[in-house]
């Protein structure tokens, strides 16, 4: 029995009675094409990337949360075995994780593979162990707490949350009304909003600022990325980053870009390898035009 069958029969161990979202088998032979692909002369020693990369939809990622702990070291196994077999060696222990890309279609997946060197992929595994922990602790499930991460926060349940509050609001407006004025006169009326035949004034909404142009400009490769919302997250995940970029150096969520309404500032979200703006560390900065921002080893000039 060659290695594929071993890998797919642990896997299906792993999954049990659940069936997998895809062919993990596939996805092995994709891994080790793009290992092949990858491998490079280092010293004279045929060295294979150290760091994949799988990437899979948001729907695949909530099933498949719970078994990534035993997903990632069976594909893990599978790699040193076939870098073995090849007479490959590595940097450093090979590096497997999953991430969301919102593009991707159920049951689709990609996989890819980069060269690192052993302290970047000591700094990755740190960030990958820490991710996962806060995860986990969140909900005890790291589908259930992933999903948030392209949206606002959500809590687990609603058990420990006011049930139905918009409901509880109207009751309580209905509640307020004297009792001379029936509910269902106050219906005609305009609704609980209204009271002695006048309709309540409409809540001031916020003021959102106009975002005047901008946008950072890659100073190798002259790529532009506009900047068109008050917030915009730079990372390497596709889930949770407006501007994705495929540097292992980056962060899954590495900085954020903030406009306050006349000016935009600059924030680290607590990356593994830090910002730097004009070749100085920082941890928040605010931006003029020109200024040169660098998340890994991507430089940007922002231009705003």
């Amino acid at each position: 029995m060659n290695f594929l069958n071993i890998f797919e029969d642990r896997v299906a161990g792993v999954f049990g009675a659940t069936r997998a979202p895809f062919s993990f088998k596939k996805l092995a032979k994709q891994a080790a094409h793009e290992m092949e692909d990858q491998t490079l002369v280092v010293n004279g020693v045929d060295t294979a990337p150290a760091l994949y990369t799988i990437l899979v939809s948001p729907g695949d990622d909530v099933m498949l949360a719970q078994y990534y702990p035993q997903l990632t070291s069976e594909i893990s196994e599978l790699i040193k075995a076939q870098a073995e077999k090849r007479k490959y060696a590595f940097v450093g222990e090979p590096l497997v994780r999953f991430m969301v890309d919102p593009a991707l279609k159920p049951g689709k997946f990609s996989v890819f593979a980069e060269n690192v060197d052993a302290s970047t992929l000591g700094r990755l595994y740190e960030e990958e162990r820490a991710y996962l922990s806060g995860s986990l602790s969140l909900s005890g499930n790291r589908g259930a707490a992933r999903a948030p991460r392209s949206s606002a926060p959500q809590m687990p349940g609603r058990s420990n949350l006011d049930p139905l509050p918009a409901a509880r609001a109207a009751e309580d407006a209905f509640q307020s009304v004297p009792p001379t004025v029936s509910r269902e006169a106050l219906a005609g009326m305009g609704g609980a909003a209204a009271t002695g035949g006048m309709r309540a004034a409409a809540a001031p909404q916020p003021q959102v600022p106009s975002i005047p142009f901008a946008e950072l400009v890659d100073v190798v490769s002259g790529e532009h990325y506009q900047l068109t919302s008050q917030r915009v997250i730079v990372g390497r995940e596709r889930a949770s980053a407006d501007i994705v970029l495929s540097d292992p150096n980056v962060s899954r969520r590495h900085a954020e870009l903030t406009f306050s309404g006349s000016d935009w500032t600059i924030e680290d979200l607590n990356s593994t390898n830090g910002l730097m703006v004009n070749n100085r560390r920082v941890t928040r900065w605010p931006l003029r035009n020109g200024d040169l921002v660098t998340f890994g080893l991507m430089t940007f000039e922002f231009r705003g």
